[in-house]
């Protein structure tokens, strides 16, 4: 899940803009493998692009920028979005209800379990894959959000503000 980053820089935010797009570009030009998004004068949307992976739970960097002191801050959420735990919640509390009605319905008719076990092992396969695939993804975002921060440590010189991570 996303968590929030507070990270500072040297470069005031109009320096920051200008820097993203002379890296990233305006979106004219296709993204090759490696960290892309847009960022502005106020805020920043970054995520790591795979060629041929097409994923709505990759791991992004979604902040706002405020000029402080010489330089600037740069505060947001880094991490996989909200909309992950709410689609897998959703799937197992509909897997665990689809278990819930094969198992009343097999009770209920008197089958025996082997002549329904198909029915019961499909939401059970599909739960350990949909498990399977979380932990997956998770292991791919504690790579894309270092990737991320480390393409704002090169670019920008942003670097995490210590004591408020």
């Amino acid at each position: 899940m996303a968590r929030p980053i507070v990270l500072t820089s040297p470069l005031d935010p109009v320096a920051i803009a200008t820097k993203l797009k002379e890296v990233l570009g305006n979106g004219d030009i296709a993204p090759v493998r490696g960290v892309t998004g847009k960022g502005s004068e106020q805020s920043m949307m970054l995520c790591y692009f795979r060629p041929n992976v097409q994923n709505s739970f990759q791991a992004a960097l979604t902040a706002t920028i405020e000029p402080e002191g010489d330089g600037a801050r740069i505060e947001g959420e880094i991490g996989t979005p909200h909309s992950l735990f709410v689609f897998m919640g959703c799937l197992f509390g509909g897997l665990t209800a689809m278990l819930l009605l094969v198992g009343n319905g097999m009770i209920a008719s008197g089958a025996a379990f082997g002549d329904k076990l198909f029915l019961v092992a499909i939401p059970v396969v599909m739960m350990a894959l949909a498990a399977l695939l979380l932990r997956v993804s998770a292991r791919v975002a504690k790579t894309d959000e270092a990737a991320i921060l480390a393409f704002l440590e090169t670019v920008i010189a942003a670097r995490v503000r210590p004591g408020e991570q």
